[in-house]
């Protein structure tokens, strides 16, 4: 209990910059779910994913690790490209900068 009320501490005075944005993100991902839907729906919506998902993973394991590692790999190929251009865009950008300086 102390870690906890240790941990909300350093997000609330801003020593933890980085639990402060996701915990702000989550809850803002929070109020827009409630916002869609009733506390009732919300409830039985989530006890069905809960106890039903686990049950899934299990029996169709092999399956879902495959195309998890699949998409895994495409989003880190999709990464690497996004940010050699990036990177590139922002080099010549610089470059150019300096040269009309």
């Amino acid at each position: 209990m102390n870690t906890l009320l240790s941990v909300s501490q350093d997000i609330a005075l801003g020593k933890d910059a980085r639990m402060f944005f996701k915990v702000a993100a989550y809850l803002f991902l929070l109020s827009v779910v409630g916002g869609l839907t009733d506390f009732l729906t919300l409830s039985y919506t989530s006890l069905v994913i809960v106890l039903t998902i686990p049950a899934l993973y299990e029996r169709f394991e092999e399956h879902i690790d495959r195309y998890v590692m699949m998409g895994y790999r495409k989003l880190h190929q999709l990464y690497v490209k996004l940010d050699v251009e990036c990177v590139s865009k922002v080099r010549k950008w610089i470059l150019e900068k300096q040269k009309l300086s």
